[in-house]
């Protein structure tokens, strides 16, 4: 199902030898997506974020993620998943100014069977991702043990 261009993406992605970073102005969170020839983890320890392994195929990044904990959604309508959550992404540049980011999502115990959006993303290499925390009227910090 495609989606028509989106805002900017709010994040940045740094190549290094070995490992592909990637910054989230959003919660001001990251991933490192090996692309060092490792292979996914049998049994990983699961994260928000998932473990995430990365190769080149032509000119597309193709990154796959596994070890998921169960506690996030997949999209802002509260859609759920499980911890056997897999994610598959192509991240191809499309021109100077644009990406397609492709996504399968695969969740056997969630989804009767895996399925792939495209989203269309406008790049902007020359600005500063900003700070993002949720510290709003946080009630909870007081009640914590040694606070």
């Amino acid at each position: 199902m495609p989606l028509e261009e989106m805002s900017p993406a709010p994040y940045k992605i740094i190549q290094t030898h070995g490992m592909t970073a990637m910054l989230y102005e959003r919660d001001t969170t990251f991933r490192q997506v090996y692309t060092d020839g490792r292979k996914l983890p049998v049994d990983p320890q699961p994260t928000w974020l998932g473990y995430s392994v990365g190769k080149w195929d032509g000119d597309s990044l193709v990154v796959e993620t596994v070890g998921f904990n169960d506690r996030s959604w997949l999209d802002v309508r509260g859609h759920t998943h499980s911890d056997a959550l897999h994610l598959t992404e192509r991240f191809h540049r499309l021109d100077f100014g644009h990406m397609e980011v492709q996504l399968t999502i695969d969740d056997p115990k969630t989804l009767s069977r895996p399925f792939t959006i495209k989203l269309k993303q406008r790049l902007q290499p020359d600005t500063d991702l900003l700070e993002d925390f949720c510290n709003e009227n946080e009630k909870d910090l007081i009640h914590y043990e040694g606070k």
